[in-house]
């Protein structure tokens, strides 16, 4: 059995394995905060002058990490695989000849840097960085002069179109109807236990006195996701069909999920003011790439089979798309919206830096306070009771929509 299923499961390893590498690096500059060192440091101390372009440069190193981490992992999943479906396996002999390679020139080097005071030394700031650093600079100021018209028109699209009605429906509408609808979806989209989770949860929003403060973030978050869905299907599906797609977009994912928040908040406030719509913002860069990723891994696991029927009766690709790839990816679609939402919930408190207020801005204000007894900690304990609620309602409907998906082949 166990030779069985690992070997299935060995994509979604991976797939855990580089999301886990990745919200650990989008983690240094928050590490930062608590006097950890490295580059997360660097990343504070030139926001704290507006300096962008330094900003970036460490921030361009925390991605290039990234990269080489998530492709290393990649590429060893994909080689185990690949061995696998061939059949065959590196023997021991050969693991250990490729150990003591490695083993090897790690020795030399070293040796070397002992040995010669050129290896030793680390060169200092090249030119490059240097470039970079004012390209920055002068990309910031031009799109600040120069398109504040267009991101004016996309803020008043997003508050006034999606977020201001969404917003008063959840916040003028009693508390007890509002409750009840959320436990009607738990038991739409889940089961009787989660409809206990859900109602529980509800009843501590209450309890806490913030469900004012709850909804308003509810609403933003929603409003994040449904952006976040959007970008998710339209990339991840072009992902998925394209693997040179998949090449050039995958490393633009790479850094807008592990470039530290703080970095790119800093031109987005000069393009948008402190709003929500820079809080949504900053939330869909951070969870749209585990959105598309997932999505892209979802269409690529469609059976070849199933793909090349459609083809062979005639469909178009919008057909192939729609009515075959979608929805034979359904669960990975359902996890991909689950994931996006706690992602953009993880966003709040970050977003109640840069305006977006309710529970983040009480956090915020509880911590610079250090009011840790009153409303910061029941605006904390709010955030945690949300997450739980929507976790656990959106990843039961994940389970069953892959419940579903694999009962109907």
């Amino acid at each position: 059995m166990r030779k069985v299923r690992l070997p299935l499961a060995k994509r979604t390893i991976v797939v855990g394995v580089n999301q886990t590498i990745m919200a650990a690096l989008c983690m240094v500059t928050i590490a930062a905060l608590i006097d950890a060192p490295g580059l997360g440091k660097t990343v504070v101390k030139a926001l704290e002058t507006l300096d962008v372009g330094s900003a970036f440069n460490a921030g361009l190193a925390i991605v290039v990490m990234a990269i080489v981490l998530d492709r290393v992992t990649s590429a060893a999943g994909r080689r185990v695989e690949a061995q696998h479906r061939a059949g065959r396996s590196r023997g021991p002999g050969r693991r250990r000849a490729e150990a003591g390679a490695v083993l090897a020139v790690t020795g030399v080097l070293v040796y070397l840097s002992h040995v010669y005071v050129w290896a030793a030394e680390f060169p200092s700031e090249a030119n490059l960085g240097r470039y970079v650093r004012q390209g920055v600079d002068a990309a910031t100021l031009w799109a600040q002069d120069n398109l504040a018209a267009y991101t004016g028109a996309f803020r008043n699209a997003v508050s006034y179109g999606l977020l201001n009605p969404f917003e008063a429906l959840l916040t003028g509408s009693p508390w007890w109807l509002v409750g009840a609808v959320l436990v009607a979806f738990a038991a739409i989209l889940a089961n009787v236990r989660i409809v206990l989770v859900t109602a529980v949860c509800v009843a501590l929003l209450v309890a806490l006195g913030l469900w004012q403060d709850s909804m308003v973030t509810l609403a933003s978050t929603l409003v994040a996701t449904v952006l976040v869905m959007i970008l998710g299907v339209v990339l991840g599906v072009w992902m998925g069909r394209s693997d040179r797609v998949d090449q050039l977009v995958r490393p633009v994912l790479d850094a807008g999920q592990t470039m530290p928040p703080f970095v790119y908040l800093v031109p987005i406030l000069g393009l948008f003011g402190a709003t929500r719509i820079t809080a949504i913002i900053a939330a869909v860069v951070y969870a749209a790439p585990v959105a598309v990723k997932l999505t892209a891994d979802g269409i690529r696991g469609v059976a070849p089979s199933a793909v090349e029927a459609a083809t062979a009766a005639g469909s178009s690709t919008w057909q192939l798309i729609t009515k075959v790839q979608l929805p034979m990816a359904r669960s990975a679609l359902t996890l991909a919206a689950s994931q996006g939402l706690i992602y953009v919930l993880a966003m709040v408190v970050v977003g109640g830096l840069v305006g977006a207020g309710a529970l983040g801005y009480d956090v915020v204000a509880g911590f610079s306070q250090l009011q840790l007894r009153g409303k910061g900690l029941a605006a904390g304990v709010a955030i945690v009771v949300l997450g739980i609620m929507l976790e656990r309602i959106t990843r039961t409907a994940a389970r069953r929509a892959d419940a579903e998906t694999h009962g109907a082949h």
